[in-house]
């Protein structure tokens, strides 16, 4: 085996120091090098880590804030029906006045109406009863032949009004 190893060109003493540079330069890379990137990616996988929390973080505070804008939007659209619910009703309440108003004033005019008509009435029936009174005295004055004074002309009629005046028409 020994005569192998030589034709391939090893040579122990030359292995041995092969070993110890091996081992040297294994020994500098892990104080120089090794420490520097294995902190470079613990720092690495630190920061990914934080990342992703912050996303998760920032996922679950846009989920709230969706809820709550969503809680905010229906309590929105009740106060918009509830709003819409109360101008209805205020508005059929206002049509209610408006209309038990007008049939009060319509009923006030109606009784004014008829008031005035009757206030007409009496005052035609008067004058008619006074005209009446005083033909009647004419005609009687004529049928008799004689003048009636003013004062007598106007003391019959008084007393023909006054008899007339209870009769109902």
């Amino acid at each position: 085996m020994g005569d192998i190893l030589k034709s391939l060109g090893f040579e122990f003493p030359k292995f041995l120091w092969q070993i110890v540079n091996f081992l040297f330069l294994l020994f500098i890379l892990k104080k120089i090098a090794y420490k520097p990137i294995l902190t470079m990616l613990d720092e690495r996988k630190k920061s990914i880590e934080d990342a992703i929390s912050n996303a998760e973080s920032a996922k679950n505070d846009a989920e709230k804030m969706r809820k709550e804008y969503e809680s905010r939007l229906a309590e929105a659209k009740q106060e918009a029906q509830e709003i819409i619910a109360k101008a209805t009703k205020l508005g059929e309440e206002v049509k209610k006045d408006i209309v038990t108003n007008a049939q009060a004033e319509a009923t006030k005019a109606i009784q004014r109406a008829q008031e005035e008509i009757g206030r007409e009435k009496d005052q035609a029936i008067a004058a008619l009863r006074d005209e009446v009174a005083t033909l009647a005295i004419m005609a009687a004055g004529k049928v008799l032949g004689k003048t009636i004074s003013v004062e007598d002309h106007k003391k019959l009629v008084d007393e023909f009004v006054t008899e007339v005046g209870d009769l109902k028409c």
